[in-house]
Parts: structure tokens; sequence; C-alpha cells
């Protein structure tokens, strides 16, 4: 569903294209890419991991319920499900040591400010 805010942003976009033509909006455009952290790479992998297994679900529930016979579809399906589960787990666990390891760089930040202060 579009919302107010999202239909602004579109709008700027657009018009960002027309203001500075197609070689420098691809060209901001890289750079804003290229600023992504990995903590929001992350987070956008795991969408894509959590629609894909509700994608899956839904998939296998069609051919168990609507087409009864194509059983088979649905228990490949299943190890499917599995497999980007664990997946999906993994990207939790680096997402969590990702942010263990910022609280740890700010910590050291902290300390050498503190050495430095004195």
């Amino acid at each position: 569903m579009i919302n107010a805010e999202n239909k602004e942003k579109m709008t700027n976009l657009i018009k960002n294209l027309k203001e500075l033509g197609l070689k420098g909006f691809m060209k901001k455009w890289k750079q804003g890419i290229m600023r992504i952290t990995p903590e929001q790479l992350l987070r956008s992998e795991i969408k894509g991991y959590i629609g894909s297994i509700l994608g899956t679900i839904l998939a296998g529930y069609f051919f168990i319920f609507v087409y009864e016979r194509m059983w088979t579809i649905a228990i490949i399906l299943g190890f499917g499900i599995i497999i980007q589960g664990s997946q999906l787990i993994g990207k939790y666990q680096q997402l969590d040591a990702l942010k263990k390891f910022q609280s740890i760089e700010s910590v050291d930040d902290i300390l050498k400010e503190v050495q430095n202060a004195r």
C-alpha cells in the first residue's frame, strides 16, 4: 500500500532523475548504495528470507489443498523451508554478532577517549 510518505519519496526520486539526467542519477544512486551499512544489508537479507519462507509455505498449502495429487511437490517445498529457515537463523546470528561487535567497538572508543583525556 502506498502511503503519503512513500508517494512523496517516489515523486522526489522521479524529480531527481529528471534534473540530474540518467548518468548523474545513476552515479548518485551508486554512491548511496555504497554507503549501506552491514547491519542494513543483513536486515534486508533477513526480510528477504522471511518473505521467501512465507511464499514457500503458501505454495505448499496450494499444492496440498488445491491440487491434492501433487503432495510430492509439497514435500520438496517442506525441505526447502527447512533449508531457508536454517539460513534465516544464520543471518540472525550474524546480526547478533555484528551488534555485539559494534558495542565492543564503542566501548573501545570510549576507553581511548578517557585515556586521551588524562
